[in-house]
């Protein structure tokens, strides 16, 4: 909790010292994300947030909700002892024991669990054009909360890209007690979901 303080404390103050005066206005997106997330215990899978973000320019600072946080997560082997997982000169395989025969490997795959979570966080750019892959960005650090699956405080680092009509797209890491995300994000404003441009 102290770490959290400290980091909330430093992002503030770095805002108020190198805050500058833009005459760009707060704008709200529609946010979607595709991720690879690993949740301790629980599996490493596909993690797909859906929310909202805001970003106020005049601070320097980006809020993100995730309303809806989806992960799809590879389960262990099934525990039916009748399909075994066995290793031949080709490469993985999946043995019927009772029939001897090789059948799919889904047999002996497990299921897919889908976990739903919610969270929220709040980001500080430090580096208003940051080249990445030659192209020019924001870098963002903040701290954030999951609220479900599992419940933790985390800290995130991310790099935000300006696109066509308004849009934009991003590269963001997250890293909690364990949770880790890596994954894109993209951002619309709410009318060209509408259809209205």
């Amino acid at each position: 909790m102290r770490f959290t303080r400290v980091l909330l404390f430093s992002l503030l103050l770095i805002g108020a010292l190198g805050a500058q005066e833009k005459p760009a206005s707060t704008r709200l997106y529609a946010a979607f994300g595709l991720g690879v997330v690993n949740l301790d215990q629980k599996g490493v899978g596909v993690d797909v947030p859906l929310g909202f973000q805001l970003i106020i320019p005049r601070y320097r600072l980006v809020a993100a909700v995730q309303a809806l946080d989806l992960a799809l997560l590879q389960q262990q082997d099934r525990t039916d002892a009748r399909f075994v997982r066995t290793f031949f000169a080709y490469g993985p395989a999946c043995l019927d024991t009772l029939t001897g025969y090789l059948v799919s490997s889904f047999r002996c795959g497990g299921d897919t669990k889908v976990l739903f979570s919610l969270g929220a966080d709040l980001s500080f750019i430090p580096v208003e054009t940051s080249f990445f892959g030659g192209k020019p960005g924001k870098l963002a650090l903040g701290v954030g909360y999951r609220g479900l699956n599992p419940r933790t405080v985390y800290g995130t680092l991310g790099l935000l890209f300006n696109g066509p009509n308004g849009s934009g797209t991003g590269i963001r890491v997250a890293l909690g007690r364990r949770f880790v995300y890596v994954g894109a994000n993209w951002v619309l404003p709410p009318k060209r979901l509408l259809g209205k441009h």
